[in-house]
C-alpha cells in the first residue's frame, strides 16, 4: 500500500527474460539490482535534457 505523497508508479515490461537480464545487467555496470534506481535516473535525465532543449528556443 503506498504511504502518503508517494504515488508507487508503475510500468509493465511483459518479457521477463529481458527484465531478469536487465536486472544483471544493471548488477554489472551500476554494482546494484536496484533497476527502479536505474530508471529513475534515466527519467530525471530525459528531462533535464528536455527543459535544456526548451530553453534554448
Amino acid at each position: 500500500m503506498p504511504t502518503p505523497g508517494n504515488p508507487q508508479r508503475r510500468f509493465r515490461l511483459a518479457d521477463d527474460v529481458l527484465w531478469d537480464e536487465y536486472g544483471e545487467a544493471c548488477r554489472e555496470v551500476n554494482g546494484s539490482a536496484d533497476r527502479s534506481d536505474d530508471i529513475r535516473k534515466h527519467v530525471v535525465a530525459v528531462v533535464a535534457e528536455w527543459k535544456k532543449r526548451r530553453q534554448a528556443s
